[in-house]
């Protein structure tokens, strides 16, 4: 008998082809159980950069609100600018995933149907 290596939950993500990039400092990637929200760290010794399993989620939806949660929770409610500005900052980040990726399929919005 073999030990199998789990593969619902991975830990780390190399490289910038798994998952989605949201803005820097985030990725959406998924397993076959979860959708993974990954962010992006530095080895301090190496300066290589890594990504790190920050937290799993059922659906896309779910994954995108929690990142933007993270980013209002990341600027310590401060003041209410700082907050909305992050919020707007995410925002077009997440739209820009969402036109790239409906560009790279062949999407055309523009067209009546």
């Amino acid at each position: 008998m073999t030990a199998r290596t789990p593969q619902n939950k991975p830990q780390h993500a190399t490289g910038r082809g798994k998952g989605l990039m949201v803005g820097r400092n985030w990725k959406v990637g998924a397993d076959t159980l979860n959708i993974i929200l990954y962010q992006r760290h530095d080895n301090k010794k190496t300066g290589k950069e890594y990504w790190r399993a920050h937290s799993y989620y059922a659906t896309v939806a779910n994954a995108l609100v929690g990142l933007v949660n993270q980013g209002v929770r990341d600027t310590e409610l401060a003041d209410l600018k700082t907050v909305c500005d992050k919020i707007d900052q995410l925002r077009r980040d997440i739209l820009k995933v969402c036109l790239d990726v409906t560009q790279s399929l062949g999407v055309n919005h523009d067209k009546e149907h």
